[in-house]
């Protein structure tokens, strides 16, 4: 979060460069096909789909990771995250800088990037990317001001964001042409979007006190096998105590204190400290 403090045009930047490369990577690619994509799709790979299963929720625990800097040496971080941030099309800057505000004010409606606002289920999962962009504006503002040049600044990021988002789209159906494209790389996105919209949707509930929790799930077939296959996905509240721990199923935690968020009652969200048992974070991504 210091880069976005300290540089007003951090996310216009990097989604401006991100159109760039993508630009220039997606016009190669072209070339290459002599100027010339078919859409015809061979049915005959329609199986593939199934495939898809084995990596619903791998892209988007890979992404997690490198936003907490877990991989070894640190420059991985920044490397796979962009790999895995194309996969989820909206890259990696963007995403570290909200899933940060998501774990530093987890379940706020003001600040955390994704809580659940009363949604059900289907609006929960179309909303993410609005709540997010929501939440850097509402910060950009607080830290740039609310005036014609942030206005400007930030419709001019939103602009290049979703650009970038198309361009990346189009590489992925550029490089694998639209058969894999469509029965590969497109149920791997889905799927990564349903499951971890449902994990932050499923794990962080209102308990009996009519405040804010986040919690752990594995006690039916299918959180178990989701999380061997996401690399403990639905162990939320593990992920929230120690996010260190590149998978979150293997992390020691009383997990009979209940992790409680934010209180609606009083509007604050509950400070780390209270938790510092528990936590072991880097500060200089929480600053």
């Amino acid at each position: 979060m210091n880069n976005f403090r300290k540089d007003r045009n951090y996310l216009l930047k990097y989604s401006l460069m991100s159109g760039i490369v993508f630009l220039f990577i997606n016009s190669a690619l072209l070339i290459i096909r002599g100027g010339h994509l078919s859409f015809h799709i061979n049915i005959e790979l329609a199986p593939l789909a199934l495939l898809s299963i084995l990596f619903c929720g791998l892209p988007s625990s890979m992404l997690h990771n490198c936003a907490h800097g877990n991989w070894k040496p640190k420059m991985m971080n920044t490397f796979l995250g962009e790999i895995f941030g194309t996969v989820m099309l909206y890259g990696f800057k963007g995403f570290k800088l909200g899933h940060m505000f998501h774990h530093k004010f987890p379940d706020d409606p003001d600040y955390d990037v994704h809580p659940s606002k009363g949604y059900h289920f289907l609006q929960f999962l179309v909303s993410p990317i609005k709540d997010t962009l929501a939440v850097i504006e509402r910060v950009y503002f607080e830290y740039f001001g609310d005036n014609e040049s942030s206005r400007r600044n930030i419709f001019w990021q939103k602009i290049f964001f979703n650009i970038s988002i198309a361009l990346r789209f189009s590489f992925w159906l550029l490089l694998l042409g639209p058969s894999l494209f469509v029965f590969f790389y497109l149920p791997i996105y889905i799927l990564n979007i349903f499951v971890f919209a449902h994990i932050n949707y499923a794990a962080h509930i209102v308990n009996q006190d009519g405040n804010s929790e986040v919690v752990n799930l594995n006690h039916n077939l299918y959180y178990r096998i989701v999380n061997v296959l996401s690399m403990g996905g639905y162990f939320h509240k593990s992920h929230h105590l120690k996010p260190q721990c590149l998978n979150p199923a293997k992390a020691i935690i009383d997990d009979n204190t209940p992790y409680v968020t934010f209180i609606h009652e009083k509007k604050e969200v509950i400070t780390k400290r209270l938790e510092k048992r528990h936590l072991r974070l880097v500060k200089a991504q929480y600053l």
